[in-house]
């Protein structure tokens, strides 16, 4: 005699951090078209330095020496790797797509937001950081400020890539990057058929 039953194997959801690639980019954009529901996280902490533009100062003179003085404040912005981000604007360069991603949910435009291009290498990384009023271009790092993690435009691996990025180059050439992730759920139960045999008289 022969007994078929069924048992359920339920795999464990879990949420994991994956790099946002086009093909998955395009999965959400069918489901999504304008992308409201997206949030994205950069994978290693991004800083950036913005050192003002100018600096209110003073300036004596008097018999026994000159006094000059004058406060900096540079501003330190920090987006952490478990930051949220949502797609505020899309464009190209180069022939490359490009997406603006906002971190504050005041910033709704491109101007105030960061640029991830999609590149050779099948991830979006960083391109542009956003300029702040009344401060110079502002200095980025990746994961702290150590002068050795100061993020510079570079080709990752070819010259012919059609675009540079923002990245850190060991002295062994290894480039690192600011690229885009995406938290995903990946559930894909298991249904066994089990067959036990009745045994032989």
């Amino acid at each position: 005699m022969l007994l078929l039953t069924a048992t359920a194997l339920v795999a464990s959801a879990c949420a994991r951090r994956l790099d946002l690639t086009p093909g998955e980019f395009g999965r959400i954009k069918d489901k999504d078209s304008e992308l409201k529901t997206l949030r994205v996280v950069p994978n290693k902490t991004l800083i950036s330095i913005y050192r003002e533009s100018s600096v209110n100062q003073s300036y004596e003179v008097n018999k026994r020496k000159i006094t000059e003085r004058g406060a900096y404040r540079p501003l330190e912005r920090i987006i952490g790797k478990n930051t949220p981000g949502k797609v505020v604007g899309t464009s190209e360069q180069n022939g490359m797509p490009v997406l603006w991603v906002s971190f504050d949910n005041e910033c709704e435009d491109t101007a105030c937001s960061y640029a991830f291009a999609q590149t050779e290498l099948d991830r979006y990384t960083l391109i542009k950081v956003p300029d702040r009023e009344k401060y110079d271009e502002p200095v980025s790092y990746r994961r702290n400020s150590f002068k050795r993690n100061q993020l510079r435009y570079t080709k990752q691996r070819s010259l012919a890539e059609a675009n540079e990025v923002f990245a850190v180059v060991r002295k062994s050439g290894k480039v690192l990057t600011i690229d885009l992730q995406i938290r995903k759920d990946v559930y894909r139960p298991t249904r066994s058929a089990v067959e036990r045999a009745g045994g032989a008289d």
